[in-house]
């Protein structure tokens, strides 16, 4: 089982062991199929009995958490799902699933490998190694016109790719 971290605590929220928490992806709809979540490095599942997506904020309900002090204790605690649990839209992806994949040229020569991406406030910047050197690339539908994990691969196009990335 892969454990993807899907939510942050942040504080209690009520009397009753309600968690207000970060989400971890801003689309609520990733986590609708979640049913149980794991705390920090627990290997024991707890069961979700309520979630909510509220002014931009998850609110979770567990069945290990039924008061303000037991919701006081899992504060800044890390939340995760199993990963065959979470629902992945068309042209989203994990971004465990992107790292280490080989990019190339729609021409087919080898660019370099995904290394990792970050998220600065604009959008998602991804991190090439290109001859031992590392690049930012936004992610663009225009530069990166092709994704495929089954192959893990990345097609990006030359030109626009050349013109976009910045040397770390």
């Amino acid at each position: 089982m892969e454990k993807i971290l899907i939510a942050t605590i942040l504080r209690p929220q009520g009397l009753n062991g309600e968690l207000k928490c970060k989400l971890e992806n801003n689309n609520y709809d990733v986590i609708k199929n979640v049913n149980e979540v794991y705390l920090n490095d627990k290997q024991i599942p707890t069961r979700v009995i309520n979630k909510a997506f509220r002014n931009g904020y998850l609110f979770l309900t567990l069945s290990m958490v039924n008061s303000r002090e037991k919701a006081d204790l899992v504060r800044n605690f890390k939340v995760y799902a199993d990963k065959k649990f979470i629902n992945i839209p068309k042209d989203e992806y994990m971004i465990s699933d992107l790292i280490d994949m080989t990019v190339y040229s729609e021409e087919g020569q080898e660019i370099g490998k995904l290394v990792d991406v970050q998220n600065f406030g604009a959008g998602d910047i991804l991190i090439i190694e290109q001859y031992k050197r590392e690049y930012m690339v936004p992610f663009i539908k225009d530069i990166f016109v092709q994704i495929n994990t089954a192959a893990n691969i990345i097609v990006v196009n030359k030109q626009k790719y050349n013109e976009a990335k910045i040397c770390d």
